[in-house]
């Protein structure tokens, strides 16, 4: 194998390597309310949470859900990473049930900072950003498999 042949399969490989490991070094956080006593949560009750199958938490308190833009990075990256859907497929099922008024649909707001704004003012929300925050009111949550 002669040497440059060499340096074009090496730098391949590199390149399809790091891949992966730029697209592991960012994730998205989950936020929550501070009324919200949970530091973990199932990916199963996640996709129940923002599939509107489950409307209130544990205590009772109804699940105000917010999303980011759904046509944005941030949202495919939580739909693929998180939820382990498609947004496409998400978006659907909100379509669903709303037309059928079993359910209204997360909120969909501009910015990350809107986002913890409403998460941080209202009781029982969730939603997700870009980078691990600090705000008073709102604590992160992690997110496990079954």
């Amino acid at each position: 194998m002669s040497a440059r042949l060499w340096i074009m399969v090496v730098a391949m490989i590199f390149t399809v390597l790091s891949v992966p490991l730029r697209a592991a070094d960012t994730s998205v956080v989950l936020v929550v309310n501070d009324s919200v006593e949970i530091e973990k949560i199932s990916v199963d009750s996640l996709r129940a949470i923002y599939s509107l199958r489950q409307l209130s938490w544990l205590d009772g308190v109804e699940i105000t859900a917010f999303v980011l833009d759904i046509d944005g990075d941030t949202h495919r990256q939580f739909c693929r990473d998180l939820l382990k859907v498609y947004p496409h497929q998400l978006k659907k099922g909100w379509d669903r049930m709303e037309y059928t008024g079993r359910a209204r649909g997360p909120q969909i707001v501009q910015s990350e900072q809107m986002l913890l704004d409403l998460v941080k003012q209202i009781p029982g929300a969730i939603g997700y950003v870009q980078t691990a925050v600090d705000v008073p009111n709102v604590h992160m949550i992690s997110v496990f498999e079954e």
